[in-house]
């Protein structure tokens, strides 16, 4: 029999990372391919040395498939081609135990092997399907916009649909403050905030009430199956046993997110970061409520009254190159990967025939700003190099590179589902020639998107992908070049990208 397992993992650093994993043996099995080094009771310890918490917070199956060596497991070269797929998990990077262990590679350049029978891991995987989001309204910046909105809800007499349109005066009412720059949005949380509120009776007359209490649930709904509850957290606001209430009395309560959820997954306790709200019609729900709960005598009925709220975790762009940040401070051009060789990430030379520019052979690289990562509503460097024999011309509003969600999910409807969400616009640098054409690019990671994560059977991910040329009438053909990059909520304190397009220069419309 497997072994279940669970994690607690610690609040995040900027170097390392400490993950305790309890276990009630530790033997060799199917999948136990390296034995644990070290092992004190029944908690063995490791330490991976990543800055992405969300890779750390899914590396954890059962039975452990612990890396006791510096091993490269996914060959950087043939990317999936040569790996075993025995591997539940197989992550290009380089893991150690009780060791010096040495730098990894960043988010982006992990890519992962999926197994059905172990627990969940994204796959790059390219289909398309129609999709939907939960955005944020424009002009709204979530990461500066203080707790100031409140919200109100209520039951009445006439009218119990928790909107209070009736003439009746209220007599159940929750009053919820956030970040919502509008009392008609729904309350919005970030991170660490404190979800509080006020629950509020006014009986007009005495009833019998033997309990008030306010509940914080998250679910999760797979299209066609049963909602999944990953959190719920109680607050009992009153409770008595016996006489009657009446008149207007009021509770307050508060909750804080915890830093980790714990989810069984068949044989497995997963632990994760709490997610963001999501919607994605006739795929997948993530949903956060807030309800209220009124019980009465033993045979009465009781009331609950209940709001959505949207929540999204903290999470921060790194910090661009120290050249790249000084041209945002000082509003001058970003340098180029020549200049500023750390601050790019140099994606191989491919030659394309007929691809980029007609009847031409072409040999391309692309480069996107390094570290790869980046918050919503800011930019996405990118710089695009070119050879060719100097006969071939080549129009920068021609390129075609896009920024790529991909939603996966697992159980009964699981699948890949793509979704083109911008596209890059490009427009000549200087020093470029006939035979050496250089383009500066540039697309926009828009503030509606939801940032990257990964929880329990689903993840969303995102990838700059480069297409060869295509007619609209065309299938759309596989990508060229591709590469993961990661979206966050926030940038790095301080780091105010500012746009580099030219006026004038427009990128493409996405077709849908």
């Amino acid at each position: 029999m497997p072994t279940r397992a669970s994690a607690a993992f610690r609040t995040p650093n900027p170097s390392s990372w400490r993950i305790y994993v309890y276990s009630n043996r530790v033997s060799p099995c199917d999948y136990l391919f390296f034995i644990p080094e070290r092992k004190i009771g029944e908690i063995i310890f490791f330490t991976i040395l990543d800055p992405s918490y969300l890779l750390a917070t899914i590396w954890v199956l059962s039975p452990f498939t612990f890396i006791s060596e510096r091993r490269t497991l996914l060959c950087p070269c043939c990317r999936h081609s040569k790996c075993d797929s025995r591997y539940p998990f197989l992550l290009h990077t380089h893991w150690t135990m009780d060791s010096k262990a040495i730098p990894l590679r960043h988010y982006s350049s992990a890519k992962f092997l999926f197994d059905r029978e172990s627990p969940f891991a994204p796959l790059p995987p390219k289909e398309d399907a129609p999709t939907s989001q939960i955005s944020f309204p424009a002009r709204f910046s979530p990461s500066t916009s203080p707790i100031r909105t409140q919200h109100r809800y209520c039951l009445t007499n006439g009218n119990v649909d928790g909107k209070g349109k009736g003439n009746d005066q209220p007599w159940l009412t929750l009053l919820v403050r956030s970040r919502s720059p509008k009392s008609k949005f729904l309350p919005l949380f970030i991170g660490k905030d404190t979800i509080s509120g006020v629950v509020e009776l006014d009986l007009a007359k005495p009833e019998t009430v033997r309990k008030v209490e306010v509940t914080l649930k998250g679910e999760t709904t797979h299209f066609t199956q049963e909602s999944q509850t990953f959190l719920e957290m109680s607050s009992l606001l009153m409770q008595r046993s016996s006489g009657k209430l009446s008149g207007k009395h009021s509770y307050r309560f508060s909750f804080v997110l915890p830093d980790d959820v714990r989810v069984n997954e068949s044989k497995w306790v997963m632990v994760y970061p709490p997610p963001p709200k999501f919607h994605e019609k006739g795929v997948l729900f993530i949903d956060y409520k807030i309800v209220v709960t009124v019980r009465h005598g033993l045979f009465s009925v009781d009331n609950s009254l209940m709001t959505n709220i949207a929540y999204m975790p903290e999470t921060m762009a790194e910090r661009p190159s120290t050249l790249r940040e000084r041209a945002y401070l000082e509003g001058g051009p970003v340098a180029t990967p020549t200049l500023d060789p750390g601050g790019w990430k140099l994606l191989p030379w491919m030659k394309a025939a007929g691809t980029l520019a007609p009847n031409a052979i072409v040999t391309a690289q692309l480069c996107i700003a390094n570290p790869l990562s980046f918050a919503l509503g800011t930019p996405i460097p990118l710089f695009l190099e070119l050879l060719n024999d100097g006969t071939a011309h080549v129009d920068p509003e021609s390129i075609d590179v896009r920024l790529v969600r991909t939603l996966t999910t697992r159980g009964i409807t699981g699948g890949v589902h793509r979704l083109d969400v911008a596209r890059a616009a490009f427009w000549p640098a200087p020093g470029t020639s006939p035979r050496r054409v250089k383009l500066w690019g540039e697309v926009i990671a828009g503030r509606s998107l939801t940032p990257s994560f990964v929880f329990s059977k689903c993840a969303v991910q995102y990838t700059i992908e480069l297409y060869p040329r295509h007619s609209a009438a065309q299938t759309q053909p596989e990508p060229m070049l591709e590469e993961e990059v990661l979206l966050t909520l926030r940038n790095a304190q301080g780091v105010v990208p500012r746009p580099q397009v030219p006026p004038g220069v427009t990128p493409a419309q996405i077709e849908r």
